[in-house]
């Protein structure tokens, strides 16, 4: 089954080690992860094998609990978080991405789920993609107002 994948990406007016500091913060989640209802435990800032729990809304009333573990982390560069509890998927990545741009950050989320349920479970991620997409972008628009009054500081 193929992939469905998201990509969105910001710029923000703060070096990477800063916006790395929030990014890496997932008792802050709920504030700018679109889809992201609660964080209800987490083992604290992000690190390489390190877990937190949500709760997400995913359509209407529907929420689910996922656990995510932080797969991959190259400060100030790169982090994988992984899930197997989300609807309709076998596993989703969030991939958060951030590259100098001057004295700013370039910050780049990419959303990617490999479908569960063969054909059907494809065919409704399929129909989530487009909310999904714009959802992600709308995260990284949040990430960027979140971070932007950290350079007044």
């Amino acid at each position: 089954m193929p992939q469905i994948e998201v990509t969105a990406s910001t710029v923000i007016a703060r070096p990477p080690e800063a916006v790395w500091e929030l990014v890496s913060d997932t008792s802050r989640y709920a504030e700018w992860v679109v889809g992201t209802a609660a964080v209800t435990r987490t083992d604290g800032p992000a690190r390489e094998r390190s877990t937190y729990d949500e709760i997400n809304p995913i359509v209407g009333p529907w929420r689910a609990k996922t656990r995510w573990t932080v797969i991959e982390f190259d400060p100030p560069h790169r982090q994988v978080h992984r899930s197997e509890d989300i609807p309709l998927a076998s596993e989703f990545l969030v991939i958060i991405e951030l590259a100098p741009s001057g004295d700013n950050s370039n910050v780049t989320i990419t959303l990617r789920a490999n479908p569960a349920l063969g054909v059907i479970g494809a065919s409704l991620l399929s129909l989530l993609k487009s909310r999904t997409r714009k959802d992600n972008e709308r995260t990284v628009r949040n990430l960027a107002e979140i971070a932007a009054p950290l350079a007044e500081v």
